[in-house]
């Protein structure tokens, strides 16, 4: 009966803590574009990111060996290391092409880190047997918690 009562008390006490939500922090993406050269010799992927009075960075990609469809690119930082970023399509399913999505993580002078991401529908780039170019907007915002 002792370690009902304080089973109890303890799992009681437990639902009566506040749960705390994580802070959410907007990122503004501007400038963004993407595209294959034509006949597929290299890929680029440019744009910029301001998170307000924290960080306001360029991150770029480019190769000189993509073929006509736009590389995964494996994280990696921007010109301040603070941000990090990645860009994939996802697998498509039946009956549908994979959406592209864009990671964006943001680690702060303490170390703590966050991150968020964007998404496309496949539509918003243009694919042809020769190159990829992405049509959609150039600005868009990125939640990071």
């Amino acid at each position: 009966m002792k370690y009902l009562v304080v089973l109890t008390t303890f799992l009681l006490g437990a639902t009566a803590t506040p749960v705390r939500q994580r802070q959410t922090t907007q990122a503004k993406v501007s400038g963004f574009s993407a595209s294959t050269n034509t006949y597929g010799n290299g890929a680029t992927i440019d744009y910029d990111v301001e998170i307000a009075g924290l960080v306001n960075t360029h991150c770029s990609y480019s190769d000189e060996t993509s073929g006509p469809k736009l590389p995964d690119v494996q994280q990696r930082p921007c010109d301040d290391p603070a941000v990090r970023w990645q860009f994939r399509q996802d697998p498509s399913q039946p009956g549908a092409e994979g959406r592209y999505r864009i990671v964006v993580i943001y680690t702060s002078a303490s170390g703590v880190g966050a991150a968020g991401f964007h998404e496309w529908a496949a539509s918003d780039f243009l694919e042809d047997a020769d190159e990829t170019i992405y049509e959609g907007a150039s600005e868009f915002i990125v939640d990071i918690s």
